[in-house]
């Protein structure tokens, strides 16, 4: 993915509960390709808890970078590959669900995702970007967060917990995007999926 550092004055403006999710002050990036943004998003469903969830908006705000997902998946892979080949018998359950699991688990603590934000997400879109493209977000690493936002009940019996926004030692990087900001309103067409974990 390629990107071109804008100036912050182009009539975006990023309120400070968002903000609060970025680790420092978030750059203004126009965004092509070749490369891709991937979005968790959940599917309505009933979840184990017995709570009615509703369908993430694919054009949602919060992005991460294809190339992150990736990599996640291929170390997801290799790591219950690895497990596999130690216990010297195959796992219960297919390896393709079961990475599916890892990288849930994974991409929650990695992009610091309160349960409250999202209680479940089983799936993710992709945006595909082009050469020539020149989608307008802000950049920049995700901050810690607590397993739930102080404005949840479960926040004060789990507040110990954090969530680290990191991927191994280096923090991971998150893009915001606003489909409704003029420059990027045409790049919607370009979500595609839900594809499943």
């Amino acid at each position: 993915m390629n990107k071109i550092l804008l100036s912050k004055d182009n009539g975006w403006t990023i309120d400070s509960n968002t903000k609060s999710t970025f680790a420092g002050e978030p750059s203004f990036f126009a965004l092509s390709g070749p490369g891709s943004l991937v979005r968790l998003v959940q599917i309505g469903k009933t979840n184990y808890y017995g709570l009615q969830l509703k369908s993430s908006r694919p054009d949602g705000a919060y992005w991460f970078d294809g190339d992150f997902f990736r990599r996640l998946a291929k170390e997801a892979r290799e790591e219950l590959q690895r497990q596999q080949t130690a216990n010297k018998q195959p796992f219960a359950n297919p390896l393709d669900e079961l990475v599916g699991n890892y990288l849930r688990h994974r991409l929650r603590d990695c992009l610091a995702v309160c349960y409250d934000w999202t209680l479940d997400f089983d799936a993710y879109v992709r945006l595909r970007l082009e050469p020539g493209d020149a989608l307008v977000a802000a950049e920049g690493p995700v901050a810690a967060q607590p397993a739930y936002s102080p404005k949840d009940s479960a926040y004060e019996a789990a507040k110990d917990i954090q969530l680290t926004g990191k991927w191994i030692d280096e923090p991971s990087i998150q893009y915001l995007v606003d489909f409704t900001f003029p420059a990027n309103t045409q790049y919607t067409q370009r979500i595609h999926g839900p594809f499943l974990f």
